[in-house]
């Protein structure tokens, strides 16, 4: 059975049968899984009144268990430092996390989740848990655990990369 990306890679081979498409087969795959799974987990979010980008800090706090500060959370949840501080601006006005003052450094400033954010991302992570458990009840056993391998020797390549990619020469 083919998909939209062995369409793509035969498309490509007939247009440019020079250029090496098989990284498509993979990479390709998992960039659209990625939007297909995000569109849809949104519309789960959407269902309790909150954004994937509030779910990920809030997230980050709640799983931490620690206040942090908005440049630790913007590199732990890969967004900018701007956008994470409009986003924090905006979890503040909902009355989920609370700014205080860092009193090691009075210029620094942690994030605090409150009582508040933890009552309403409990249910949020159960439907997410539920709707991600739903997309892989069509694998095997056998399958999910080997997709878990082979995307976490993956992940950890992609990590390494990155890392090395970001060190000063």
């Amino acid at each position: 059975m083919a998909d939209l990306i062995d369409t793509s890679i035969e498309q490509w081979g007939h247009i440019l049968p020079q250029v090496d498409t098989s990284p498509l087969a993979v990479v390709g795959r998992i960039r659209i899984l990625a939007q297909l799974i995000q569109l849809a987990s949104d519309d789960v979010l959407g269902k309790h009144g909150i954004t994937r980008a509030e779910f990920d800090i809030l997230s980050v706090l709640v799983r931490t268990a620690r206040p942090m500060s908005p440049t630790e959370i913007a590199s732990t949840s890969l967004t900018s430092a701007p956008g994470t501080s409009k986003r924090i601006n905006k979890l503040i006005d909902s009355g989920l996390v609370v700014r205080k003052v860092n009193p090691r450094d009075g210029r620094g400033v942690f994030i605090h989740v409150t009582e508040r954010a933890r009552a309403v991302l409990e249910p949020v992570l159960s439907s997410i848990s539920d709707f991600e458990n739903e997309l892989l009840s069509g694998l095997s056993d056998e399958a999910h655990k080997g997709l878990e391998r082979y995307l976490r020797e993956f992940m950890i390549v992609m990590e390494a990369k990155t890392t090395a990619d970001n060190q000063p020469e």
